[in-house]
């Protein structure tokens, strides 16, 4: 039996890259599409944990509410970007969780599954299946008989909080991505963004609610970061766009010619110019 190729929409697999980039350097183990058991279903995301041990500080950094709280061996992630909250989402994660404790032979409180959609559960929705109690801003538990296994995290509502602001920039309202973007900003290092994914955050951050009626692929969202960032750029002043930059990388891509680079150059600058060349000439001989 075949397993399933992936999907051109499977957005679950842009999120656990997100992932990957943000909670892989600070130890916490990221599996995208997991197998739960021999052969397919697979889960979207699986978080793996150290057996009886709790978040360290570090990964308490990046970890969202709801996961950051849980002590659960195994941690299931169940994401809805362009899907609501409904029958079968729900089903879906039941089954998961089902089927990773009899396959993993664990007990009921080994495994947690999250459900995590992007887009705001309406509360007649979140009532229908028992969603009422928030534990934290944004994530809510069931006390409906079977829901109860199952937590939703709605990104839109997560808390401002660097630890939330990785998961909250798939969020589908663009300030909530907005203010995650900033926090992001302030607590990683976002020059270690893969290109790839850099544009596919870039994309995310142009998109607003509206948008989720289209059924947009990653890949288009990468390219509307790409043409977005370059846009962008553009507008960003020179002193700025240069801010950071190895002066000899500058140069190397730039490639001026002799006289292009002594433009600009003061009377003294250039005599001083002239001394260095001197004492390198004299050092190579």
């Amino acid at each position: 039996m075949k397993e399933p190729q992936s999907q051109p929409n499977d957005w679950h697999l842009a999120f656990a890259e997100t992932l990957e980039w943000d909670l892989i350097p600070v130890g916490v183990h990221i599996s995208p599409e997991k197998a739960v058991m021999s052969k397919p279903p697979r889960v979207d995301v699986l978080i793996l944990r150290q057996q009886e041990t709790a978040w360290d500080a570090k990964q308490l950094e990046r970890l969202p509410d709801g996961i950051r709280q849980s002590t659960a061996r195994q941690i299931l992630l169940e994401f809805k970007y362009t899907q609501a909250i409904g029958d079968d989402a729900i089903i879906q994660a039941l089954a998961y969780n089902l089927l990773s404790i009899n396959y993993k032979k664990l007990k009921t409180d080994e495994v947690q599954t999250f459900l995590v959609s992007a887009i705001k559960p309406q509360q007649d929705t979140r009532k229908l299946y028992g969603y009422d109690n928030m534990l934290y801003p944004g994530v809510y538990n069931s006390q409906n008989q079977l829901e109860k296994r199952i937590q939703l995290i709605s990104l839109n509502e997560l808390a401002d909080e660097p630890y939330n602001a990785v998961f909250k920039l798939f969020a589908t309202h663009r300030k909530e991505k907005q203010k995650a973007f900033e926090l992001l900003k302030q607590s990683r290092n976002v020059a270690s963004i893969p290109p790839g994914l850099k544009s596919l955050l870039s994309g995310l951050l142009t998109l607003g609610e509206q948008d989720m009626n289209q059924e947009l692929t990653p890949e288009q969202v990468r390219e509307i970061g790409q043409i977005w960032g370059k846009a962008y750029l553009s507008t960003v002043p020179l002193k700025e766009r240069l801010a950071g930059a190895n002066p000899a990388d500058v140069i190397t891509h730039l490639k001026p010619k002799p006289g292009e680079r002594l433009a600009g150059l003061s009377p003294d600058e250039i005599e001083e110019l002239e001394f260095h060349l001197k004492n390198f000439k004299h050092q190579k001989h």
